[in-house]
């Protein structure tokens, strides 16, 4: 197993604290007078992280020699294509609209499955 490194622990631990001082604010202190403000907060950091996630994440890749870019790239394009089927199998279920919008979270999660442990990745171990 890879070790993570100190700034994405911190990242992560941020990003967890801050989600639970937004849903304190949010569901249980109604009265709590910056209660916008600690929301425009949180999330305004919680989307940074992520943002640096992803440039550690292609930082990272650069690493990788051209057959594991090849997997990654056919493992996030057969999970993109697994998932936006299930969506508009969903929605054809129930009824609901579809439009190209909605796959953005199958694209996400495709990339979060394929190149998420490029995130944790020090240095190469071969």
């Amino acid at each position: 197993m890879r070790k993570a490194n100190r700034f994405t622990i911190l990242l992560i631990s941020f990003t967890i604290l801050s989600l639970g001082v937004m849903a304190y604010s949010v569901y249980w202190n109604d009265e709590y007078p910056f209660a916008t403000e600690v929301i425009v907060g949180c999330l305004a950091y919680f989307f940074l992280s992520i943002l640096s996630f992803i440039i550690i994440a292609i930082w990272n890749m650069r690493k990788l020699n051209k057959i594991e870019l090849k997997e990654r790239v056919g493992a996030f394009i057969k999970w993109f294509a697994g998932l936006s089927v299930m969506h508009v199998l969903v929605s054809l279920l129930t009824s609901s609209n579809i439009n190209g919008y909605q796959l953005f979270t199958s694209f996400g999660l495709a990339g979060g499955i394929a190149f998420s442990d490029m995130i944790f990745q020090k240095k190469r171990s071969f």
